[in-house]
């Protein structure tokens, strides 16, 4: 079981049929919101949630079921509803942002390593020959790399963030 030094106690996640489901008890409506900022979600809890997911496949979907002590108003259900979704969506937005500067950036570097390979092949310096080859080559191992394996990491991140933004919330 996670803790964490808010009065928010997070109960263990359980998986039921390709369907996590997360149990959060709240004490109050303050443990939602960000100490600083009534539109923004606790980052805490934004932690804990996305971290529930962990170690389970990012195809899943996310149910996530909220306790407290006190009761919830219908419009504050909504309210929470709301930026539980809109937090994760926002965070999803921010990965498909970085997504794509990093795949400019990956294209860039995998076609200046083919130039300096193309370019070694000109020098007559030993030494310059052979630094241009290996830096040519760590160019294009690193896009390759970052492809493969970064990617997918990457990748299974923005699945879960889109999970959990379309998630069904559910009061206890």
């Amino acid at each position: 079981m996670k803790r964490f030094y808010l009065k928010i106690k997070y109960d263990i996640v359980i998986m039921v049929k390709n369907m996590i489901e997360i149990h959060v008890n709240l004490n109050s409506m303050e443990d939602i919101f960000h100490p600083f900022s009534k539109n923004t979600l606790n980052p805490t809890l934004t932690s804990f949630i996305y971290e529930e997911c962990f170690g389970y496949l990012a195809k899943n979907n996310i149910q996530i079921f909220i306790s407290s002590n006190q009761s919830f108003t219908d419009k504050e259900k909504e309210t929470i509803a709301k930026l539980i979704h809109s937090n994760f969506k926002a965070e999803l937005e921010e990965e498909k942002v970085k997504n794509k500067l990093s795949n400019t950036f990956r294209t860039i570097l995998f076609i200046a390593g083919i130039l300096i390979l193309i370019f070694v092949y000109f020098i007559q310096i030993e030494f310059v020959h052979e630094f241009l080859l290996i830096l040519g080559w760590l160019a294009i191992w690193e896009t390759v790399y970052d492809f493969l394996f970064m990617e997918m990491k990457e990748r299974s991140k923005r699945k879960r963030y889109q999970k959990i933004s379309e998630s069904k919330i559910i009061f206890e």
